[in-house]
């Protein structure tokens, strides 16, 4: 049964590959693009629910962010309730982006799911989120 985890990891290799070479003029190579997205999506979110969406820990987020930051994609404004929080917004710069970055990830999915029917794609979902 290795087959299924490692046919899972050739897939995310090679969508990290294509990202990589589309986004990278943009300094978005190593998924930086996927942050972005999230953030876009969910304005406000705090750097552990991101962590939290892409399974990534919060050291390797933090970074990831203080990054974004720097390159100017994001700011971070602390929370106004708790003052350990840290909530996490795009900038304009973001957000003109983020239909290129939405378009890329939709053009993946639909490429890789292209074979299967709705029912397979609901059954592989329901599979997928049960060993998540």
């Amino acid at each position: 049964m290795f087959e299924i985890i490692r046919n899972i990891g050739s897939i995310t290799r090679k969508l990290q590959i294509q990202s990589n070479k589309k986004f990278n003029s943009l300094n978005l190579g190593n998924n930086r693009f996927i942050y972005i997205i999230r953030i876009c999506e969910k304005p406000g979110m705090f750097l552990g629910e991101i962590a939290d969406q892409l399974s990534i820990d919060r050291t390797t987020a933090f970074r990831t962010i203080k990054n974004l930051e720097k390159l100017g994609y994001i700011i971070t404004v602390e929370d106004t309730k708790d003052k350990r929080l840290r909530r996490l917004y795009p900038t304009k710069s973001a957000s003109e982006i983020y239909p290129k970055l939405n378009a890329f990830e939709q053009t993946s999915s639909d490429t890789l799911l292209k074979k299967l029917d709705s029912h397979e794609r609901e059954q592989l979902l329901l599979l997928l989120n049960k060993i998540m």
